[in-house]
């Protein structure tokens, strides 16, 4: 009987990997056309599969920051396999350019695809530092603000002490069990 229920499971591991390993997958190129359109910036992205538009896929248009990605907008690409984005004007940028992705993910009959083109759509944000030799608490350590210093200054000053006391008992303590033998 349990050799049948281990026949079982091994026979139900192999199939459930092989159903993952043939699987249809298909291939996926996607490429960036940017164009202005009027005021606004619109960003097509065209998806193809062994030559011929792939339509009804989302590709979700992403523009690259410094800890993950922000999304912007998911569409579904048309008959010619076309996803138009109107890129939003107020994503802020240090100089400008912008590092957009375009991703079709978890989608049943095509892999996981991306593809990355840069573009000068960024809003400029424009940093004036006239406060840098202010003490603030975002401040470096010789710019932290007096009750900051003298607040971690006490509450270390109270540890060491709380530390150093009970020492010193202990020592007490010794001295006191010796001198009463």
């Amino acid at each position: 009987m349990k050799k049948n229920i281990y026949f079982i499971a091994i026979l139900v591991t192999l199939l459930v990997q092989m159903t993952s390993t043939f699987a249809q997958d298909k291939v996926a190129k996607l490429s960036f056309k940017f164009e202005k359109v009027d005021t606004n910036n619109v960003c097509n992205v065209s998806a193809t599969s062994d030559g011929l538009p792939v339509k009804g896929v989302n590709i979700n248009l992403f523009v690259k920051r410094m800890l993950s990605d922000l999304e912007i907008a998911s569409v579904a690409t048309e008959e010619n396999g076309i996803a138009s984005f109107v890129f939003p004007k107020d994503i802020p940028s240090i100089d400008g350019n912008l590092s957009l992705i375009a991703r079709i993910t978890d989608d049943d009959n095509y892999k996981n695809t991306e593809v990355t083109g840069d573009v000068n759509w960024g809003t400029l944000v424009v940093s004036d530092n006239c406060n840098v030799n202010e003490r603030a608490i975002s401040a470096a350590r010789d710019k932290a603000p007096i009750y900051l210093i003298a607040t971690s200054i006490f509450i270390i000053s109270i540890v060491w002490g709380t530390l150093l006391w009970a020492v010193l008992q202990v020592f007490k303590i010794k001295r006191v069990r010796n001198s009463a033998r």
